[in-house]
């Protein structure tokens, strides 16, 4: 994200990861694999943690991994033998936006008819990716089934062309009390 530049990153890896990694080590606990960092970043710069995950983040996951220039395994595989690169992999702008049911994040409508979903995913550059959903009845369509119901990710050649096809691909598909955040990545494009 372009909010995380060089001096945010600078003050993350040495206020937050840094410090965090040299903790568990001093426990005796040395870290290996994935470490993600959910963070707060106000006017300021300044960043506030949120969380913590040994897993990647859902849905902060799908941009990255559908932007991936490169295979993930290998790295993968490497940091499981503590021969990891400290280097940055190669990857395409990309944009997931959430769609969520009716009542989210306190409740979730259940069983309301999806449509356009196919649509959405045959357009360039579009995955879609399933969360709340579940199959209809009749086990040809689609249904909501908890608060995140999809991911709509995107790729393009700028931030700019990610963003707008992941919007368009929002666009085709519908059920009632859909919820969408129609301010994704603005800050980045402004």
């Amino acid at each position: 994200a372009p909010i995380c530049d060089a001096e945010v990153r600078t003050q993350v890896m040495s206020q937050v990861v840094g410090p965090t990694l040299r903790g568990l080590a001093e426990e005796g606990r040395p870290f290996v694999g994935i470490l993600f960092v959910g963070l707060m970043i106000d006017q300021a710069k300044r960043a506030r943690v949120v969380e913590y995950n040994v897993r990647f983040g859902d849905p902060e996951t799908q941009p990255l991994m559908l932007g991936l220039d490169e295979p993930l395994v290998p790295h993968l595989v490497a940091a499981a033998h503590g021969k990891l690169e400290n280097r940055e992999l190669r990857a395409r702008p990309a944009c997931t936006v959430v769609m969520a049911s009716a009542g989210y994040p306190r409740s979730s409508q259940k069983g309301v008819a999806i449509s356009g979903i196919e649509t959405a995913d045959a357009l360039e550059g579009v995955q879609v990716f399933h969360a709340g959903t579940r199959r209809s009845a009749d086990g040809k369509g689609w249904e909501t089934n908890g608060g995140r119901v999809l991911g709509v990710c995107a790729t393009g050649e700028s931030l700019a062309q990610a963003v707008a096809r992941a919007y368009a691909a929002v666009d085709s598909i519908s059920f009632e009390g859909a919820q969408v955040r129609r301010d994704i990545a603005h800050r980045a494009l402004g």
